[in-house]
């Protein structure tokens, strides 16, 4: 899992004489099963918006069938990147516990991945052409994966950014190894501009009246970004949607 720049070169140098996603997709999971990565996810999306375009996965399809019927999109740290801005980031499996500030939902995601085989997950938001960008998660199980993923974050860069860029969604629908997983996605929380900064000001102690006046708005308005926020991340107060909006990353 060492030496991953001179791996991600010969890696594009495969990649260029291949013009089929199928043959891309191939070459790629078999050359990063070769050094030690067990799965790869790309998500393409237009960071104005956070639209989902296109998903796809290698990771088991039994695990992708638990994912969408437990509802783990809602609280995916690393598909919040879509929306927060986080660039990049490092997960490692069965690292959280319950009773803590973290919802029971998070947690048994974070577990479920390391029975899946997942222990290690590093996640990289890589910007395209077009106005899209492409959010790439790469797993392992090895132990040494926690060291790269944290500590070698230009080799995990440059190596996200060639998965990125050379790697489409044309794949058969009954290809076997690599699933379209977009519509399992689709139910993540999209709190609006205007949601997220009545939320930030929430989060500093601000009443609603002040929020009305930072923001030019009327108190009735305010609260209906509340209510609206609160909905939308599933929360029976206020005080439980800032708990899901830093938990999600969507605000700070």
């Amino acid at each position: 899992m060492n030496n991953l720049i001179p791996f991600a070169v010969n890696l594009l140098d495969g990649l260029s004489g291949l013009q089929d996603d199928e043959d891309r997709w191939e070459l790629v999971l078999s050359q990063l099963a070769g050094v030690g990565f067990n799965a790869l996810n790309i998500l393409c999306f237009s960071p104005d918006s956070g639209d989902i375009h296109w998903v796809r996965s290698s990771m088991s399809k039994d695990w992708l069938d638990l994912y969408d019927r437990s509802g783990f999109a809602t609280e995916d740290p690393m598909l919040a990147q879509v929306h927060n801005g986080t660039e990049s980031l490092y997960v490692r499996a069965a690292s959280l516990r319950n009773g803590g500030r973290h919802s029971d939902k998070i947690v048994a995601l974070n577990h479920g991945l390391k029975s899946a085989g997942y222990m290690h997950l590093y996640s990289l938001v890589v910007p395209c052409p077009d106005n899209e960008a492409k959010l790439v998660v790469i797993s392992s199980n090895r132990p040494e994966a926690e060291d790269v993923m944290r500590h070698q974050q230009r080799e995990m860069r440059i190596l996200a950014t060639v998965l990125a860029t050379n790697l489409g969604a044309d794949m058969p629908s009954d290809h076997g190894r690599v699933y379209d997983f977009a519509e399992a996605l689709q139910d993540g929380p999209r709190l609006t501009n205007r949601e997220t900064e009545v939320l930030g000001y929430l989060a500093q102690g601000h009443r609603n009246d002040r929020i009305a006046e930072l923001l030019g708005l009327s108190e009735i308005t305010v609260r209906t970004h509340i209510r609206s926020a609160r909905d939308k991340l599933d929360a029976p107060t206020r005080e439980a949607a800032l708990v899901r909006a830093v938990q999600l990353g969507l605000i700070g």
